[in-house]
């Protein structure tokens, strides 16, 4: 009788312990593997330790994230993670595309791709053309010191970098400890605006057209499948109807998306619709990974492919020389959050678009392509929105208030998760860009543009 029980209990308890693994296996596997990914990234491209990317960057999203225990091979390019000791998970560095997560049991991968040579930029040159060292405002470097104070251990910011420039100068910069003008840092969502110009480029060039029917295979497997009248346009503001979770916690779209599948494109175009196009604004990552198959898909349908239109169309001929952008293990950009630069060359790009897509008086986006960018979302009341831009504009809604009240309404912004941002001001020609691993909204830049737009005013009429 005793044997009878006990084998019993036995079996209700492997049950159990079966049920609990299999429902919270993919969370944790999926915690696993972003921390493997961002491990990875952080120590190969922005140089910091696995310490400073778990206790900083890895804590900050969440509090179960402190558990992760890593294994970092420099040799191989190579870190693999375990979450509470268990759910491997690795990822693999590629020079020229960063780091690869790979799906859950493969555990290393031969990645090709042979990086275009180091660009040389002058150093007897100033910002933007050039490397030299700028002539800083002191009184607006002082102004940046607040910014990476830590006035709360319970809210930290770990501030990383912060560079103003005005009036097309670089006059004020400062850093945090480990961190140089030539760090690549990750600016998490701001890669969305990026992937944005990527498109301009292609508008441009007559190979995409914003109005059209997008080419993605998956909406023409099925007669009538109403997703293939999605166009290009509302996949870029946001407003194409599909159905994705954007909420970052466990188990949702975006941390499926980003953390277990190889495909990300894939599997945000595999989603249904929730209603018509252009009817619903919402936030998602998944429309902006769709775009970047079809940037690909337009260059030659290769990663190299995608790599060297990047490359050569738009981050060299601003003289950016830090630029990463990392691929899905389907070997399609992550159009949508893995772009590392340094914070001078997220400036440049902020640079181009405060020029209308000018650069040293040559026209490399369409005509009216930042004026469409920075144009709000019909689909959405609060006007702050455009096509893969953050917008300042006063809201449809008379009980909303501007993202940004402090600032004027023509600033717009790319903007990323724990506080990465850059911000175009036109009215007052300035250009702000700041990085850290802030997990809460305390990262200041409203304030701190406020300051310095008041500073710059009263300077000038001063003057």
């Amino acid at each position: 009788m005793f044997k009878r029980v006990l084998v019993g209990v036995l079996f209700v308890a492997a049950a159990a312990i079966a049920y609990v693994y299999s429902t919270y296996g993919s969370i944790a596997r999926a915690g696993s593997g972003y921390a493997a990914k961002n491990i990875c990234s952080g120590y190969f491209l922005s140089g910091f330790s696995p310490e400073i990317m778990r206790d900083q960057a890895l804590s900050g999203a969440s509090s179960v994230l402190a558990n992760v225990s890593y294994d970092l091979n420099p040799d191989e390019g190579r870190v693999s993670t375990k979450l509470y000791g268990l759910f491997e998970r690795h990822a693999v560095y590629t020079p020229g595309i960063g780091c690869t997560l790979l799906p859950a049991g493969e555990k290393s991968a031969e990645i090709s791709l042979s990086p275009l040579p180091e660009l040389a930029v002058p150093t007897d040159v100033s910002w933007p053309l050039g490397q030299a060292a700028p002539d800083l405002d002191p009184n607006v470097v002082a102004m940046l010191a607040d910014a990476f104070v830590e006035e709360s251990p319970e809210s930290p910011r770990f501030t990383k970098a912060i560079v103003v420039i005005h009036d097309g100068k670089l006059i004020g910069e400062r850093y945090a400890e480990g961190v140089t003008t030539d760090t690549p840092l990750i600016g998490w969502s701001m890669a969305k605006s990026v992937t944005a110009l990527l498109t301009g480029l292609l508008v441009k060039d007559g190979r995409l057209d914003i109005a059209a029917p997008t080419d993605v295979a998956q909406w023409y497997e099925v007669e009538n499948d109403p997703r293939a009248e999605i166009t290009l346009d509302q996949l870029l503001r946001m407003s194409s109807g599909l159905e994705f979770e954007e909420t970052y916690s466990a188990a949702t779209d975006v941390t499926r998306m980003l953390s277990i599948e190889p495909d990300a494109g894939g599997y945000a175009a595999s989603k249904p619709l929730i209603g018509p196009p252009d009817t619903i604004w919402s936030y998602s990552s998944g429309t902006t990974n769709i775009i970047s198959g079809i940037i690909r898909r337009q260059v030659g349908d290769t990663l190299r492919g995608a790599y060297l239109f990047s490359q050569q169309r738009l981050f060299r001929p601003l003289g950016i020389r830090t630029a990463t952008m990392e691929a899905d293990r389907n070997g399609t950009f992550i159009g949508s959050s893995y772009l590392y630069a340094s914070a001078r060359d997220w400036a440049r790009l902020g640079q181009l678009c405060l020029q209308d897509g000018v650069w040293n008086d040559e026209r490399l986006l369409p005509e009216g392509w930042i004026d469409y960018l920075v144009t709000p979302t019909s689909a959405s009341t609060g006007n702050e929105y455009g096509a893969q831009v953050w917008l300042n504009q006063n809201p449809s809604d008379p009980d909303r208030e501007r993202l940004m009240p402090k600032l004027p309404q023509d600033a717009y912004y790319m903007g990323g998760y724990q506080g990465q941002v850059v911000l175009v001001i036109p009215s007052q020609n300035l250009v702000l860009t700041r990085f850290g691993f802030t997990p809460a909204r305390n990262h200041g830049v409203e304030e701190l543009a406020a300051e310095l737009i008041l500073y710059l005013n009263n300077t000038a009429d001063a003057q």
